[in-house]
């Protein structure tokens, strides 16, 4: 059911009356977009557009075979990427089928095998199998190279996908190399500014935060992306780039610093996306737990209350999401004296918590715990 679901929800994504090859192109768009969303089921929806029109081209047009494989093995990754295991596999398999029963000619033979391999890697690393992720990679990389060289998208792809199996195995020096390689790559594809640079410039930061040693080295990387992008018309990797540098720097202290990194975020916000836009509302939550941590009670309620009334549109008034914003405003109540208006957001958050469905007894037991604190007479 879930596949013909798919193939219903793909027929809609571009329009038909284009040319195969310009739907084509207008999915490829929509592909880099939803990955940067990460959209995996979006994804899938769009590869399997891909694959149809691809067939199309090959069956009635006499297009060669080496798109129509490439589709199918992207299309096995993306479903590997989305949990479905047995699909991804099954479409490795028919991409194989045709590869080995369909093209002679020795090099491009060759090229497929290795974004065959590639997309088998990418599948067992969303399975969890490391070290034969590891191996399958490898393997494609060596294949790539040999066939296709060193600088293309395809041997950055393998790259970023070496590093996270890396960064999961705990290897995370082979991580960072694999990292500047894709990030070598990406410079001389799109630019020191295109987005695909900069995307592999914040993987290779995180995995030099993971290291004590290096853990300065990335906050130095990651701001200098930020300063990148605030010239660049990427607002989404502005949000989540300098938010991201805000957490960093709270974790080291720097909390004035953090501050004027989330206020980047935050612009970004109020210039591109709308107030109930989830963006906004996880900029407006952070700057709040910022405000409170700098003991600005005042403007930690202002922007709780924000986020507690955009919730309530975005997710429901009896929603988890605002029970644990209600809990937020009791504290900041408690501790700004407000006891009244404390003990009825408590009440307000209990009383979701508790019909949840969800077992939520952590947020619960600390509920029961404020509210005896606040009724407790001193001495």
């Amino acid at each position: 059911m879930r596949c013909n679901a798919y193939e219903s929800a793909a027929a809609e994504l571009v329009d038909e009356s284009l040319h195969p090859l310009e739907q084509l192109d207008v999915l490829m768009s929509k592909v880099d977009e939803l990955k940067a969303k990460g959209d995996t089921d979006g994804i899938i929806e769009c590869r399997i557009k891909q694959l149809n029109l691809q067939r199309v081209l090959s069956c009635l047009h006499q297009f060669p075979l080496q798109p129509l494989i490439q589709a199918q093995a992207a299309l096995a990754e993306a479903y590997g990427q989305g949990g479905y295991f047995v699909q991804a596999k099954e479409h490795l398999a028919q991409a194989r089928d045709v590869c080995s029963g369909g093209v002679y000619d020795e090099l491009q033979c060759r090229r497929l095998q290795a974004d065959l391999l590639a997309s088998e890697g990418a599948v067992a690393f969303a399975e969890g199998q490391l070290e034969v992720a590891e191996k399958v990679l490898l393997d494609a990389a060596r294949l790539g190279r040999e066939t296709r060289g060193e600088l293309d998208r395809f041997t950055a792809h393998v790259h970023i996908l070496l590093g996270q199996v890396a960064t999961q195995r705990g290897h995370v020096d082979k991580a960072i190399d694999h990292f500047s390689d894709a990030w070598q790559a990406h410079e001389d594809l799109d630019g020191r500014t295109g987005e695909p640079t900069l995307r592999v410039r914040l993987r290779m930061a995180d995995a030099q935060r993971r290291l004590a040693a290096r853990a300065e080295k990335a906050v130095q990387e990651l701001q200098a992306v930020v300063e990148i992008l605030k010239s660049e018309d990427l607002p989404t990797l502005l949000v989540e780039s300098s938010s991201r540098l805000s957490h960093w720097l709270l974790e080291d202290e720097r909390d004035e610093e953090a501050f004027q990194a989330l206020q980047t975020a935050e612009a970004a916000c109020q210039k591109h996306f709308g107030e109930e836009d989830p963006k906004a509302i996880d900029v407006k939550r952070h700057m709040a737990s910022l405000h409170i941590k700098l003991g600005r009670k005042k403007e930690a309620l202002e922007y709780l209350k924000d986020v507690h009334y955009f919730e309530r549109r975005l997710h429901g008034s009896q929603s988890v999401q605002v029970a644990r914003t209600l809990k937020a405003l009791g504290t900041v109540y408690a501790a700004d004296g407000q006891l009244t208006e404390a003990e009825q957001s408590y009440q307000q958050a209990l009383r979701i918590f508790e019909t949840d469905r969800v077992p939520n007894a952590h947020f619960i037991h600390e509920i029961h715990a404020m509210l005896t604190s606040m009724h407790e007479v001193p001495g």
